[in-house]
């Protein structure tokens, strides 16, 4: 509810139009798990079963303040009072005192995940963990289609080198997953070169019914529902979009695209600053974040438009980059970029922190006709670019200055 005005928010309406009182629980469980953490009593619950503990306000308190919530005083009842609502809504079942057990069925029903798929991801060793939110994350842009091994593997090597041994990826991580249930390896793929990198992979149906969210904190928050819906979109329907006559068709295609590419590179979708409708569907903004070995925040512009991307569609990115404490402005354009916007783009590198990731229509077309490993090859090539431009600033200031 709200306050001010006092009324239903609209996942208040959403409980009140429940056709009964079980139905309506289930919605609150789902908005409280959703927006409020509340998987975390979930969790507590499966930890305190683990162990054969008995559950009461304190010992569910203790358990919740272990897994990282704060703020619980010592006379709060909130986190039984919502277990008691998870209880009503079929979650869970009770027989007397004993503690709560899991309704598998009822849970992933209303969640999405049940009980045993969350504690069966929880306790794989965290290398096997890394890996499946890597492949889950860019599942999301192909629909679960196959995906090259190789792709994954580089992007956990290159964040994460200390938690794999390179020689034994396809033994340690691959097989022991395929074993569980949680991706498939087509039989052409049972078997690779050096380190097993070859072959394609194919996330499992078990992997792609997990809500994303639990793999992928805040990425359902973050990507509108409508996006969401359709992100599974093959490259090929996403290039007829982007070439279609329609506006809308085209401005749809521009923001799958941005989403796309980003979760291709390795990045989380962080904000929407600019939808395509508001631009009579010619272009997009948005916001993402990387953690390749350090933090960074790239801003992406895409345009879908006849003529050359110019110098004052750059000029506008840097000032944007700079007020969001941006450290890449990516422009992407179905179309080029005038030689006065590459010009440009290459002296504010020079002479700024700024980095700049431009890809012109031959690389959207190329990248759409043939997967990902055209756009990450364009970015590899890019980093190189920029390093060598970045080596003529200073390191350190000159002596006596």
């Amino acid at each position: 509810m709200t306050r001010t005005p006092l009324a239903l928010t609209e996942a208040g309406k959403a409980i009140l139009a429940a056709p009964d009182s079980v139905e309506a629980a289930r919605r609150l469980a789902r908005h409280v798990v959703d927006t409020r953490n509340g998987m975390a009593i979930i969790d507590a619950v499966r930890s305190l079963n683990l162990r054969g503990d008995r559950l009461s306000k304190d010992s569910l308190k203790r358990e919740l303040e272990v897994i990282g919530i704060e703020g619980l005083s010592n006379a709060t009842t909130d986190h039984t009072t919502l277990l008691n609502w998870m209880i009503e809504a079929g979650l869970f079942s009770r027989e007397g005192l004993s503690n709560p057990q899991p309704n598998e069925e009822v849970m992933k029903t209303a969640l999405g995940i049940s009980a045993s798929e969350r504690s069966s991801f929880a306790e794989l060793p965290l290398g096997q963990q890394i890996f499946l939110q890597v492949l889950r994350r860019v599942a999301e842009a192909n629909g679960g289609a196959e995906i090259p091994a190789k792709q994954i593997i580089d992007e956990c090597l290159r964040d994460h080198r200390a938690r794999f041994d390179e020689d034994q990826i396809r033994a340690k991580v691959i097989k022991p997953l395929a074993d569980a249930g949680w991706l498939e390896v087509p039989v052409s793929g049972a078997s690779g070169g050096r380190g097993g990198k070859s072959g394609p992979i194919v996330p499992s149906a078990k992997l792609m019914s997990i809500p994303i969210e639990s793999v992928l904190p805040d990425f359902d928050q973050i990507v509108p529902a409508d996006l969401r819906a359709k992100i599974d979109l093959p490259r090929a329907e996403v290039r007829r979009l982007l070439e279609s006559k329609q506006t809308y068709d085209r401005g749809l295609g521009l923001e799958l695209l941005a989403l796309k590419m980003i979760l291709d590179i390795g990045l989380e979708p962080r904000a929407f600053r600019l939808r395509s409708r508001d631009t009579a569907y010619a272009e997009v903004d948005l916001t993402a974040e990387g953690k390749n070995l350090l933090f960074s925040r790239w801003n992406f512009q895409c345009k879908c438009v006849s003529g050359k991307v110019s110098l004052g569609d750059v000029a506008k990115e840097v000032g944007l980059a700079i007020y969001s404490k941006a450290h890449v402005v990516a422009v992407v354009t179905t179309s080029d970029f005038s030689s006065e916007a590459i010009s440009y783009a290459r002296e504010v590198s020079n002479a700024t922190h700024l980095q700049f990731l431009l890809i012109n229509g031959a690389v959207v077309r190329s990248y759409l006709d043939k997967g990902a490993a055209v756009l990450l090859d364009h970015v590899a090539a890019n980093a190189a670019s920029v390093m060598a431009q970045k080596r003529s600033q200073p390191i350190a200031p000159e002596e006596g200055s």
